[in-house]
């Protein structure tokens, strides 16, 4: 049924299933996740753009959750889940008079995970009725704090670490912390799971607005992490104060749970400094690799950087781009966001990457009048959630690789290459048609993003005849189309200008894209399938203790016909010889075949971004280094 189901396409065998659940009385949960999505999308019309039956709404979804309970912690009915929950959030945001304690409470205990989005409404909550914050939210604002350590104190002794908490914060607030408000109210909003409806928003009081009142919580959480750290020790040697990296990254996994990485403090004070004006903490990756104490060099090794990412993640937080994942090496001075870990869920690399990569080019449209604001970041950054059905844990991580985009700029060609090499020309279509409908999420597209389009378009090898046919499907017919009736200028004075007329922006079908929107879990298969990460280059150690006759073997896989073609070929062939070229001596054997040197690396690398997903030639200084683990 896909996953935005439309009750007028079901086939009548799927139309008799529902309606028969339907007539059941809805007892259980129904056979497919889909009949589940079109009874929730009438109880959101119902309560949201009919105003009506709000206590009938309300109870049904809560008794749609008790049916679902048996399936809590697994990642069946996670999406369900998420929507029932921010719905029950912004009605407690939009009423809160209505809200009783008990309701309140039910809605905190069906709530799986606790983020700014859910922990606004539960503190406008308390504010508004004048309550003290209770310990079990208290100690959910600390563990959202950025000022709090996050160690793996509480997951090693979760029930001493909460608590010690509460023992401490009642000592320190007798009854609780009563919150104060921002003279400021704070938006909150909930985009309905239904394509068809447009997102809801309200204001609300905002206790977050006035961060210096939660400090406290974070003194009591830091706290408990520092008296019960010798608790959590198990008493091996390596869990002493001297204890380094290289023992710790050592241990087997069961001993590392019960001690923190010897990195932990240095990468929180790192956020921490980061994050202070807001927003994500984005740091020069030879920031991190000061921590390592490795050698300076332009750019890390494979090794390397798959070892800065893991380390990263010891830390309890994450890295994005995350080399692991992409296969890339990190830059020297090359941003990365760092940012803090919430769950130990591994990352789909292919599904990740696919995202990644329709995110990168759709910022290059909106970056396209040369500047983006928060709407634009929004419906982007939405629609690619969508499309790719990414987890929570995927979508921190694609935010947080949109705050480095931004910061760095959006390059596509290399994206774009890739897609063209890896894909057929009806599904790289198919990816053209996916930018399109993000590009008009907004009802419009404007002359710059047209221009942005065309390039994407262009670095995915479609014509501009293509786009221009994606837009007239998009576009409403002429009959339907609005007519706007402009009244007369009156008389002006001599010599007064005219005022030119507002340029028209591209109405275009809502429908239509919805129907786009809702055929892209295929190419999102698609491209997950193409950007599967290559196999990981050998180890430089194991590489450097292989026998030369395996060394010969495979130095005979390179035929003269492999690399680019044409006139770069021999040229291609000559380089890879040598691990390491001088300028000069690059530059001779570039003039020895007739080649710019310029040119002939580009044709190189342009060759290696195709086949590898990075460069062959690095450029440091004036020495050449060619990476032949790639070969």
């Amino acid at each position: 049924m896909g996953y935005w189901p439309w009750y007028s396409r079901l086939e009548p065998e799927h139309r008799y299933c529902y309606l028969e659940w339907l007539a059941s009385g809805k007892q259980s949960l129904p056979r497919y996740e889909g009949f589940l999505f079109l009874y929730y999308y009438g109880l959101e019309r119902r309560r949201l753009v009919d105003e009506a039956d709000r206590d009938w709404v309300l109870r049904e979804v809560l008794r749609l959750r008790k049916l679902d309970a048996p399936r809590c912690g697994t990642r069946d009915g996670a999406s369900f889940r998420r929507y029932t929950s921010a719905l029950l959030w912004f009605e407690v945001a939009v009423a809160p008079e209505l809200t009783s304690e008990t309701s309140f409470s039910a809605v905190c205990s069906l709530t799986d995970q606790w983020t700014e989005s859910t922990l606004t409404p539960a503190l406008a909550w308390v504010a508004r009725h004048g309550k003290p914050l209770p310990a079990d939210l208290a100690i959910r604002v600390a563990h959202a704090n950025p000022e709090s350590v996050q160690s793996v104190i509480r997951k090693r002794l979760p029930d001493e670490f909460d608590a010690l908490f509460a023992k401490r914060y009642a000592e320190k607030f007798d009854a609780g912390l009563q919150l104060r408000v921002s003279k400021r109210p704070r938006q909150h909003a909930y985009r309905p799971a239904s394509g068809g409806l447009s997102e809801v928003s309200c204001t609300v009081a905002d206790p977050m607005g006035i961060p210096s009142q939660f400090k406290p919580l974070a003194e009591i959480w830091n706290s408990c992490v520092n008296d019960l750290r010798k608790l959590s020790k198990v008493g091996a040697a390596a869990h002493s104060d001297e204890l380094t990296v290289e023992v710790w990254e050592s241990m087997p996994p069961e001993l590392r749970q019960g001690v923190d990485h010897p990195l932990a403090a240095d990468v929180h004070s790192m956020v921490l400094e980061g994050s202070k004006g807001g927003g994500e903490c984005i740091v020069p990756a030879s920031r991190l690799v000061s921590l390592l104490q490795l050698e300076k060099r332009a750019k890390l090794t494979p090794t390397q950087s798959r070892r800065l990412a893991e380390t990263v993640e010891h830390t309890g937080y994450s890295i994005e781009p995350d080399a692991r994942t992409t296969g890339r090496t990190y830059g020297w001075n090359e941003p990365v966001a760092v940012f803090l870990r919430t769950e130990e869920t591994p990352v789909d690399p292919g599904r990740f990457i696919a995202a990644a990569c329709i995110l990168q080019l759709g910022l290059a449209i909106a970056e396209a009048d040369g500047e983006i604001d928060e709407n634009e970041l929004r419906q982007l950054t939405e629609g690619v959630e969508s499309s790719f059905q990414l987890p929570d844990h995927e979508r921190r991580r694609l935010e947080a690789l949109r705050a480095v985009l931004i910061k760095s700029g959006a390059d596509i060609g290399p994206i774009a290459r890739k897609i063209e090499h890896a894909l057929s020309p009806p599904a790289r279509q198919s990816v053209g048609r996916l930018l399109v409908a993000i590009a008009a999420a907004d009802g419009s597209i404007d002359r710059s993003e047209e221009a942005a389009l065309r390039k994407c378009y262009r670095a995915l090898g479609l014509g501009p005849e293509v786009l221009e046919q994606t837009i007239s499907e998009l576009a409403p017919l002429a009959d339907d189309a609005m007519v706007t009736v402009q009244a007369g200028f009156a008389p002006a004075a001599r010599g007064e200008a005219i005022p030119a007329p507002t340029p028209a922006r591209l109405q275009l079908n809502r429908e239509a894209i919805s129907a786009i929107m809702a055929e892209t879990r295929e190419v999102a298969r698609l491209l997950a399938d193409a950007m599967k990460v290559d196999e990981e280059p050998r180890d430089e150690m194991e590489a450097a203790f292989e026998p030369a006759a395996e060394e010969s073997a495979v130095a005979t896989l390179v035929e003269p016909t492999s690399g680019p073609a044409g006139r770069y070929a021999q040229f291609y062939q000559a380089i890879i010889d040598r691990d390491r070229w001088t300028r000069a001596d690059v530059d001779a054997l570039a003039r020895s075949h007739g080649l710019m040197l310029s040119g002939a690396l580009e044709a190189v690398n342009d060759w290696a971004f195709e086949m590898f997903g990075r460069p062959l030639i690095d450029e440091v200084g004036d020495e050449f280094t060619v990476d032949r683990t790639l070969l």
